[in-house]
């Protein structure tokens, strides 16, 4: 103990205490999973964003504590939700859970001490050097008394023979320079394989030896002492080997040792920690007496390292455990060193911490509501739970109690109308210490408070306005209620849906009730009763409407006492299928069609966003303006010869002086024709004339512009407005929509 009481005062850090955590950390859940353990889940913001899940375990509740967990061979591993669940069983419910121990990644064997009940079930090692996480014995466990304890541990391994005691190095691991180390035949291999620096030294007894306990002495005589420099030997069942690493000064105290001699090992530990629940040997001690007590180098890379952490700590009364995890290396939280993580501790106010196995193998699994088994809390640096060693585990020992709360939703939430159903949804029963109760297909029924809800199974329907409660039981013993309001109208009502339609259209209405707080209404659909005003279609009782004839009408509602309409406008069908009635220019297109003033295309569309053409222009005015087409001149154009499709339209609107060629004997009929050319057009058309004083109506449209008295006698007429910029945009192509519209309104002037 020399040794480590030196080691102590030379590694111990001791830090000013740090401002409380609260004001930077948010809690994002919390609640209890047992009657002693409660789970909370904290963002801490600092230097950098930490998510730290934290288990609290009272063992002061007489249905709590706290064990280890440890895999089902010696060298084998499990993740940390495996390990808590086959531990897991009525009367032992393992509530919550972390990973523990330091283990090698390609044996899986433990590195460190751990024991049970004074059951040496791993002897583990004590690091060498400043900057390793467990350089001086310490360890975490739950003493005879039932309380938390973590210290320092002093566990000996003592040779006696002839009279003469020596301690031993360690048991049943491999041996390193200047060591002793005894080999029992509970060493998972079975066999010694160590290197050639040394010997074994073959000690048998009576008896076979079984699982070794703190206290415990094993007794044998020397059967055979192996030659120098052979690694590999059979450990006897009923024995046990010492093998001897070192100088000659070392090893002197094992050379004498004759063939027959008597020899004993014993195994102990210090009182206290002498009948422990549980002893798990980790580190570096981080906290101590509630101030920073960090039992390595902190200037080691190993301390500076940013990483996932893992931690158990305790209250000054040693009867508050408390699970800690903090993720690392990810986005939602980078970690902490572990002075970092000493100070977070501290803020938290917790009495005592020591550091257990971080980085990839950080894991926490809780039991949530609605399952007994536990599954994982925290986000893996590694995307998924390492396989690990030990664990530790927060044990719920109640049994199944009675059920106090139910998770439940309603199918319909809210004051329900006369006549109206919702179906009650039950999630999970818990007993008063938290555990799930079976759920079977009977075990759920209801009950009406006032008998004025009618109840079937799971379902309950409204008979009477009024109020009523709903008791929810399981079986049969009332665990919770709810309130239910119903009233035999709604307090106002709209219907919802269009508002004009075209014939052979449908559409579905529906109603949007109200309570007299301005919620949500509940009732059945079918309590809705709908009818037409006016004869223009009919409707289901679903509400879907079919438009049939040209009107206005009304669409009607009753719910109850209220009933309330929506005025309804029913166009005739659309003539194209690209011109639907809410067409800005509906009527407009839909008028010069029947007129026979506009004709659409092969496939039913009028594609009205297509730039009109020259020709089409032409073919328009003629059947607007009734023009002859019978007896028309030859305008000349070589472009439109006699057997052109539009040839007597375009001689008609020539010889009106409608149009016009190109100047170099061409119509170029396919051209597309500008809004200033159609305002030429329109104007001589319809003779319209200009207004008396003349004003820059629109700013692209200057008096210098050669179609300026054209656009301004269009806009004289209203015919045209322009943009909303205050263009009119003259050089612009017109489309088929535009042209229509200025004629329709040039007609209707």
């Amino acid at each position: 103990m020399k040794k480590i009481i030196s080691v102590l005062f030379a590694l111990v850090l001791f830090i000013g205490t740090v401002a409380p955590v609260q004001a930077n950390q948010t809690v994002n859940e919390q609640y209890p999973v047992s009657s002693g353990v409660v789970y909370s889940q904290y963002t801490y913001k600092n230097s950098s964003t930490n998510v730290i899940n934290h288990l609290s375990i009272n063992l002061n509740d007489a249905f709590t504590k706290v064990d280890v967990g440890l895999p089902n061979t010696y060298n084998s591993r499990d993740t940390v939700m495996a390990i808590a669940n086959r531990d897991s069983r009525e009367g032992n419910r393992v509530v919550g859970a972390i990973n523990a121990a330091f283990f090698n990644m390609s044996t899986g064997v433990p590195s460190f001490l751990i024991a049970k009940n004074n059951r040496i079930i791993n002897g583990g090692v004590v690091s060498e050097g400043a900057d390793q996480y467990m350089n001086v014995p310490t360890a975490f466990g739950i003493d005879k008394y039932g309380q938390g304890i973590i210290d320092y541990f002093d566990f000996q391994i003592t040779m006696t023979t002839n009279g003469s005691s020596y301690k031993l190095s360690g048991m049943d691991r491999v041996r390193n320079n200047k060591e002793t180390i005894v080999y029992t035949p509970n060493y998972y291999l079975g066999y010694t394989d160590n290197n050639e620096f040394g010997y074994d030294i073959i000690v048998e007894g009576d008896q076979p030896i079984g699982d070794i306990y703190f206290g415990d002495t094993i007794t044998g005589v020397v059967k055979e002492i192996k030659p120098y420099g052979e690694s590999k030997h059979a450990i006897p069942k009923n024995g046990f080997i010492l093998s001897v690493q070192g100088g000659s000064e070392y090893s002197k105290n094992f050379s004498n040792l004759q063939i027959g001699q008597q020899v004993s090992v014993n195994f102990d530990i210090d009182a206290k920690w002498k009948d422990a629940q549980f002893i798990l040997a980790s580190g570096p001690f981080l906290v101590r007496d509630g101030k920073p007590y960090i039992m390595m180098s902190t200037a080691s890379s190993r301390a500076k390292e940013i990483a996932p952490r893992t931690v158990v700590a305790m209250s000054r009364d040693k009867k508050t455990i408390h699970f800690i995890t903090v993720d690392g290396r990810q986005s939602h939280s980078k970690g902490m060193n572990i002075k970092e993580l000493a100070d977070y501790l501290i803020s938290l106010g917790v009495d005592t911490a020591i550091n257990l196995d971080g980085g990839g193998s950080t894991t926490m699994a809780i039991r949530k509501y609605g399952g007994n088994e536990v599954v994982l809390a925290n986000k893996p640096s590694d995307g998924s739970p390492r396989r690990v060693h030990a664990i530790l585990e927060a044990i719920s020992t109640a049994p199944l109690g009675e059920p106090k709360t139910i998770k439940y939703t309603l199918s319909n939430t809210g004051t329900m109308m006369v006549g109206a159903s919702s179906t009650v949804n039950v999630q999970y029963v818990l007993d008063e210490y938290y555990n799930t109760l079976p759920l079977a297909s009977n075990s759920i029924s209801l009950s009406s408070q006032n008998n004025t809800l009618e109840i079937s199974g799971t379902t309950f329907t409204t008979t009477a306005a009024g109020q009523d409660q709903i008791y929810i039981m399981y079986n049969g013993q009332v665990v919770q209620s709810f309130p239910v309001t119903v009233v035999d109208s709604p307090s106002t009502m709209t219907i919802q849906g269009a508002k004009e339609l075209t014939v052979g259209e449908t559409q579905s209405y529906t109603i949007d009730a109200k309570d007299a707080a301005g919620k949500n209404l509940i009732y059945n659909a079918n309590q809705v009763i709908w009818s037409v005003e006016g004869k223009i279609g009919t409707i289901t009782s679903t509400g879907q409407f079919t438009a049939t004839t040209p009107g206005e009408g009304k669409i009607v509602a009753t719910l109850g006492s209220t009933t309330v309409s929506i005025p309804v406008l029913v166009k005739e069908k659309s003539i194209f299928k690209d011109i639907p009635s809410n067409h800005p220019y509906y009527n407009e297109i839909t008028y010069s069609a029947k007129n026979n003033i506009i004709t659409g295309y092969q496939d039913g569309t009028f594609r009205p966003n297509e730039n009109i053409s020259r020709q089409h222009a032409a073919v328009i005015l003629t059947r607007v303006l009734k023009l002859d087409t019978s007896n028309v001149e030859d305008p000349g154009f070589k472009d439109v010869p006699k057997g052109h499709t539009y040839y007597k339209e375009i001689a008609a609107a020539a010889n009106a002086g409608l149009v016009s060629g190109k100047g170099n004997g061409t119509f170029d009929p396919n051209g597309k024709l500008t809004r200033a050319q159609m305002a030429k057009i329109l104007v001589k058309a319809y003779s319209l004339s200009s207004p008396n004083s003349r004003a820059v109506l629109f700013k692209d449209v200057p008096q210098t512009h050669w179609a300026v008295s054209y656009i301004e006698a269009l806009a004289h007429h209203n015919i045209t407005t322009g943009y909303s910029d205050g263009t009119f945009k003259p050089e612009q192509n017109i489309n088929r929509a535009h042209f229509v519209l200025f004629v329709y309104r040039a007609i209707h002037r």
